[in-house]
């Protein structure tokens, strides 16, 4: 993503992405963000020409950000345990900051918009994706080692990792609803998920037999 030359442009970008966080590509309206930036439309449109820019460019940066944060601070540990808590709290601690991203991206996804697509395909290409081959590195070795069922299938367990991390964010407005004394105790939940995920997970797939 190009980067902003005024402090205008990046006022006017950070109202942008609380709206479309709130509402999606298809419910934010280009007034409403020029009403709340305190800027006329014709301004907004001179900044980000349109509505689809302005959408591709928060998208990117939400998500380019999100993964790269993850990616940068994360390196192999040698030990499949470790390895897991590290990721496990980096990927809570990082949406912490943004709690909102995971609903954002769902919603996303779920109309099949292109820039999705192409975000994510920019990422491969520039090989951003490579906290995924750390983690499944550790466990070939895990395995090679005895420490793990031998009959683990790595991909599968990606996804439940990942999936265990990302569900309090997606969860939230319906666990608001029906336990709203869990969000008064958020930070608190959140540190105990972080727990509960590593001994679900490294425990669940020690499996019989295995020398750990």
């Amino acid at each position: 993503m190009a980067e902003l030359s005024t402090s205008k442009e990046k006022q006017i970008l950070s109202v942008a992405i609380q709206v479309f966080l709130e509402r999606g590509f298809h419910g934010a309206k280009m007034q409403e963000i020029a009403d709340r930036a305190g800027v006329n439309k014709a301004m907004l449109h001179y900044y980000f020409r349109s509505k689809d820019r302005l959408y591709a460019m928060i998208f990117e940066k939400l998500f380019m950000e999100f993964m790269n944060s993850i990616a940068d601070s994360f390196e192999a540990e040698g030990d499949l345990a470790l390895t897991l808590k590290h990721f496990i709290n980096s990927i809570i601690d990082r949406l912490r900051q943004t709690p909102d991203l995971p609903l954002f991206v769902a919603r996303e996804l779920s109309w099949g918009g292109p820039v999705v697509y192409k975000t994510i395909r920019r990422m491969l290409q520039k090989n951003r994706f490579k906290t995924p081959q750390i983690i499944l590195d550790e466990i070939e070795n895990a395995k090679q080692r005895g420490e793990i069922d031998s009959s683990l299938d790595p991909v599968q367990f990606i996804f439940t990792l990942v999936g265990s991390c990302i569900y309090p964010f997606l969860a939230r407005p319906i666990v608001e609803s029906i336990f709203p004394e869990l969000i008064e105790n958020w930070e608190t939940l959140l540190e105990q998920r972080k727990e509960a995920v590593f001994r679900v997970l490294y425990y669940g797939i020690k499996g019989e037999g295995t020398n750990a």
